[in-house]
């Protein structure tokens, strides 16, 4: 199912315009700002526009890239209206991996897609996505260790793993379970990889690899679950049609589901870690978070109240503020354009920037401290433009699975707040890497002190 359009085609490598007319600092071959984006990328964006202003020229990984800082090129970009920025050349490095993902095709191609995806997110799916949850996350938690530190991030980052190939796949088998996560990971490493050709003993080898053994699994499936039918994620993608009755062929369902299972597994991963991370520091919140969850009653959580989740959401929110899943993100321009003055030749390539748009102080004051009441209607500040708050980007590519993410995230924090309570040492307090996801460097140490009356599951 492809449909074609002016910007589907990806753009010839020969087609690198001139940029010398966009101010940057000093050129270094190949490296440029490099190793600085590296370590300190938020830094070295709001570094570069104090000295150059909203349009700067950076070369990083050996290419070069015209930034456009701000909220309003976030809007100008998302939204597209003139239809010349596109996601599939701008996120081409990222081919080898995630190649007819949705994010990774444009226009009229794109929105075939979407409508088709559309039918795996609607409300009765969302519902029994999260019944299937509900029982695994009870199970797995049944394993976590009290009384001593234990690394949360590697914790929860399993967890997701295996839940995700329960719910998102239906597969329970321990051995088969492993192998795919394995896979998964290798796949997931390679997105930060310097060398981005597939070259063999290097990390996009083996993502590439890893991609090619997912695959098979998939295909695998396939047949399967269109003949059998089923509740995980993987059967509605598999009958999966828009309103006028078509559906994907083998190739894509391959190609969606291998990119939405990544998409999914980070950002559901990175906000957990993070609202731990602030829940474990402030026990103050971390109480008030706990009223509201016993507030509902008790027991997993229920689709029809998700709704009453309201500083449990604000948490959540401030969490993928503060750790955005993707900070940077690209674009190709199609045609010759113009931004604030600045021109931008056919086959520039651009990024925005939405993770530092969500550090900026003029917007989000004292934006290092962890304040979910920003988004109380008192303050309400993430209203101050309306791509002051992106985490899950904007326009036509805004991500289809926002939601879903959303009740993984609250169906796994009201089952883990029920059973413990968590503590950190300040002296485990962790610096972050911010790139490609939020990780915290030392995989968070914190320790889980059971609730008096939790119970494991029979």
């Amino acid at each position: 199912m492809t449909v074609l359009d002016s910007t589907t085609a990806p753009l010839a490598r020969p087609d690198r315009p001139d940029l010398g007319h966009i101010p940057g600092p000093r050129r270094i071959p190949l490296i440029g700002k490099t190793i600085s984006f590296g370590l300190d990328p938020y830094g070295t964006y709001f570094d570069q526009v104090a000295r150059f202003g909203d349009v700067f020229r950076l070369t990083v990984f050996g290419e070069t890239w015209v930034v456009l800082a701000g909220p309003d090129a976030l809007a100008h970009v998302y939204l597209n209206r003139e239809n010349i920025f596109s996601a599939q050349n701008g996120l081409r490095a990222f081919a080898p991996l995630f190649s007819g993902g949705l994010l990774h095709r444009d226009d009229l191609d794109h929105r075939a897609h979407r409508r088709v995806m559309q039918a795996a997110f609607r409300a009765p799916a969302l519902q029994n996505y999260l019944d299937l949850m509900n029982g695994e996350i009870a199970r797995l938690l049944d394993d976590w260790p009290t009384g001593a530190k234990i690394k949360f991030a590697a914790r929860v980052k399993d967890l997701t793993l295996r839940l995700g190939a329960h719910v998102f796949m239906g597969i329970t088998d321990a051995t088969e379970v492993a192998r795919i996560n394995a896979a998964f990971v290798q796949e997931v490493a390679a997105t930060g990889a310097l060398i981005r050709k597939p070259l063999p003993f290097t990390k996009m080898g083996r993502g590439v690899a890893a991609r090619a053994a997912l695959a098979d699994d998939f295909r695998r499936l396939i047949n399967t679950r269109k003949a059998t039918g089923g509740t995980d994620f993987f059967s509605e993608l598999c009958v999966a049609q828009d309103e006028d009755g078509h559906g994907w062929s083998d190739q894509d369902i391959t190609d969606h589901f291998n990119f939405l299972l990544v998409a999914a597994h980070d950002a559901v991963t990175g906000a957990l870690t993070a609202m731990i991370w602030a829940l474990a520091q402030d026990k103050d919140l971390q109480d008030r978070v706990y009223c509201e969850i016993i507030g509902l009653g008790g027991g997993p959580l229920r689709y029809d109240d998700l709704g009453k989740l309201n500083l449990t959401d604000r948490v959540y929110r401030e969490a993928l503020r503060r750790f955005a899943p993707s900070a940077f993100t690209a674009r190709t321009v199609m045609a010759d354009t113009e931004w604030r003055g600045h021109r931008l030749p056919r086959g520039t390539n651009v990024v925005i920037c939405p993770g530092p748009v969500m550090m900026t102080p003029e917007i989000f004051p004292d934006p290092d401290r962890f304040d979910p009441d920003r988004f109380t209607a008192a303050r309400d500040e993430d209203s101050r433009h309306k791509f002051a708050w992106s985490p899950f980007g904007g326009g036509a590519h805004k991500c289809i699975g926002l939601h879903f993410s959303a009740i993984q995230v609250k169906a796994f924090v009201v089952q883990f707040l029920q059973r413990f309570a968590v503590e950190m040492d300040p002296a485990d307090r962790p610096t972050w890497r911010d790139i490609p996801t939020p990780i915290p460097t030392n995989g968070l140490p914190v320790t889980l002190c059971p609730r008096q009356g939790a119970a494991k599951t029979p």
